[in-house]
């Protein structure tokens, strides 16, 4: 108890020697991963910056995955900071930026951005003035996902998504914004055997419609993670939301998707309240948010925290990321009571003290959280599950000059009652001016964890630009060797990778990859491939 009112007490005194910054969510998802980086594609990154963080939203926590080391106008560039496993079309979380710029950075931050496009319609100042307040953009794409092996049936699934965002219908007070997904086997619907429900097959990770009731307040009603409450994950009902100065309050009231298909369930009734200040100056910004949540399920309290996010950038070359969450419900000697538990705790920190060099050191302790409605039978599971993510981890990224990169990361998983201690180990090489103006990078990453005596995997990509930067090309091998502490023979990879990007038009794109892998394992040769295709529209 008295390291959780330290903890606290350090998270106060932070509060009061800093200010704070507003920040806007965006959402994307992983279009490319390589054993160092994954490729996250967004409709634009207006507002992300390298060094921040990109997030996953996981049940009803907001968990922080990846380090931004280089961005374009559409897609982004991190580097792992968890043992999360991502996957290709993961949906991912950024906190954009809105950031107060003096009016030269902002003449210079408008001619940067001006396409051809931009200038056809520029106006004058009184034209500009009475312009259509409404903004609309949207996205659709089609993804098919392949699994080929010699020891299970193939099978290919299809997914359709659909993003829709439309500020100010009708230059009304209206605004309203969706995104959709279905996924099937390509089979369906012949075979019936194929279909498993439409629950598992729609997923509507967004639905809602918002009403501004003044410049200063609105209300949405629908599906929606809320900037001010992204640990709580997505809500479904009711949000009241109200901005005074550098405040913001608000409350929500409905229910949670449904944990196992993420369908609306109203049995699993939420209700909560969150303040958050922010300030942003020339040289960054600060947010800070505490939130109050009581989640039921079939109106008996399943769970009761709290939990606070600092966010600060308002020291030069530093940026500061802290979330802590406490639990205010919970069993002592046998009974449901009030109690006061730090549940988890992550603190990020990167320091950037010359343009070529950035360092940064986070540590996760995220424990258990218990549903004692809901899932009252799964505690050690869940313990098992989530204790792969706690530690500390160390990067570091080196530009001795502008072709060459070097960066790496180191990581400690703490020992457990239940797990033993792991450590990993990655270190990168890049270097962009090889022949045909072709980048390459080399990775080493190292592996040590109860389970295994051992794990080294050497990868090396090569990847280059055609067509003015309109397309992109990239091929890649990776050797693994992997030694399991109940085996004697080990187990050995060789992975071939080869990805397509190409920018068809301003707004459609097409990507491509396929994987393939050939595994030896105790004398056993198993041979898998894996093949993705997307093409998207947007408008």
């Amino acid at each position: 108890m008295k390291n959780h009112l330290l903890v606290l007490l350090i998270f106060y005194i932070d509060l009061a020697t800093y200010g704070q910054t507003s920040q806007e969510a965006l959402n994307g998802k992983v279009s490319y991963i390589t054993t160092q980086n994954v490729y996250v594609k967004f409709e634009n990154t207006n507002g992300i910056q390298i060094g921040d963080t990109l997030f996953i939203a996981q049940d009803i926590n907001l968990i922080p995955v990846l380090i931004v080391n280089n961005l374009s106008s559409i897609s982004c560039v991190g580097t792992p900071i968890a043992n999360t496993k991502l996957t290709l079309s993961t949906p991912i979380i950024g906190k954009k930026r809105v950031l107060n710029k003096t009016p030269q950075n902002d003449t210079q931050y408008s001619k940067s951005r001006i396409t051809s496009g931009d200038q056809n319609n520029n106006t004058t100042n009184s034209e500009q003035k009475n312009k259509t307040r409404e903004r609309f953009n949207g996205r659709l794409s089609i993804a098919s996902y392949t699994n080929i092996s010699n020891s299970y049936a193939s099978n290919e699934r299809l997914r359709y998504s659909l993003t829709l965002n439309d500020e100010h219908i009708n230059n009304s007070d209206f605004s309203f914004e969706s995104t959709i997904s279905f996924t099937h086997l390509l089979s369906f619907p012949s075979k019936t055997a194929d279909w498993t429900g439409l629950n598992n097959a729609l997923k509507i990770y967004g639905l809602d419609l918002k009403y501004d009731l003044s410049k200063t307040s609105s209300i949405t009603f629908g599906r929606k993670i809320y900037t001010n409450l992204s640990d709580i994950g997505a809500v479904d009902g009711f949000e009241y939301e109200k901005t005074c100065n550098n405040f913001t309050y608000g409350a929500v009231l409905g229910s949670r998707p449904d944990y196992f298909d993420y369908s609306f369930n109203p049995k699993l009734e939420q209700f909560g309240a969150f303040l958050s200040h922010s300030i942003h100056n020339d040289n960054g910004s600060m947010l800070t948010s505490l939130a109050v949540f009581d989640q039921l399920d079939n109106f008996k309290t399943d769970r009761r925290f709290a939990y606070f996010q600092h966010t600060n950038s308002l020291l030069k070359n530093v940026d500061f990321f802290s979330s802590f969450e406490t639990d205010l419900y919970g069993l002592v000697n046998n009974q449901l009571t009030n109690t006061f538990d730090l549940t988890s705790t992550y603190i990020s920190l990167r320091y950037r003290p010359w343009n070529n060099f950035s360092t940064s050191l986070s540590y996760d302790a995220l424990k258990n959280i218990y549903y004692y409605q809901t899932f009252p039978q799964n505690k050690i599971d869940s313990t098992l599950d989530k204790e792969t993510r706690q530690g500390l981890r160390f990067n570091f990224m080196y530009r001795p000059y502008i072709y060459f990169v070097w960066g790496g990361n180191a990581g400690y998983n703490l020992k457990s009652i239940n797990t033993g201690s792991s450590m990993n180990a990655n270190c990168f090489l890049s270097y962009t001016q090889l022949p045909f103006n072709t980048t390459g990078i080399l990775t080493v990453t190292g592996l040590k964890t109860p389970y295994l005596s051992s794990m080294m995997v050497y990868g090396l990509s090569l990847n280059r630009d055609f067509l003015s930067g309109m397309m992109n090309a990239q091929i890649e091998y990776r050797l693994g060797n992997f030694q399991y502490t109940n085996t004697i023979l080990p187990t050995r990879q060789n992975i071939g990778q080869m990805s397509l990007f190409w920018r068809i038009a301003k707004k459609l794109t097409i990507a491509a990859n396929f994987e393939g892998t050939l595994e030896t394992n105790n004398g056993t040769k198993n041979n898998y491939a894996s093949i993705y295709f997307n093409i998207s529209q947007r408008f």
